[in-house]
């Protein structure tokens, strides 16, 4: 299953993105997965789960990203696309376009949301039984060093 289609960004963002003479958006919508798949491996799993399962375990676990639940990571996906992908391609890029102050707004979107979403809990089926509990909610922690 595809974390975000045409028709969620329609649900989400509304029509008008459609209103430029393209009609589809999947490819884009999948290079956004890919690429918010690849951002929690790297600061998500990396940084927090896998360090923290090697301590405990001394084994370091590799990522699966087909354990993440996909609909949690819609919106991300849909704001990534449409400020890496989509809004390039439709951008003049002379002067100041709408489209350019879009991919701003898209930008800092998505890094709020996948902020959120990080600190609300990664869901992970950690043990692939096709539920995910709250002990495999796992929270994003930064660890601070103060002096």
């Amino acid at each position: 299953m595809a974390y975000a289609t045409n028709e969620n960004m329609m649900d989400l963002i509304g029509t008008q993105i459609f209103d430029h003479g393209i009609e589809d958006f999947t490819d884009e919508l999948n290079k956004a997965e890919s690429d918010v798949k690849r951002y929690l491996e790297v600061n998500w799993f990396k940084e927090t789960f896998a360090t923290r399962r090697s301590i405990t375990s001394n084994v370091s676990p590799s990522f699966d990203a087909s354990k993440l639940t996909d609909s949690q990571w819609q919106h991300s996906t849909i704001y990534l696309a449409l400020y890496r992908y989509i809004l390039p391609r439709l951008s003049p890029f002379k002067g100041d376009d709408s489209f350019t102050n879009q991919i701003s707004f898209y930008k800092e979107r998505y890094f709020e949301e996948i902020r959120e979403e990080m600190a609300k809990g990664v869901e992970y089926d950690d043990d692939e039984d096709g539920v995910v509990t709250e002990s495999e909610k796992y929270q994003y922690r930064k660890t601070r060093v103060y002096r």
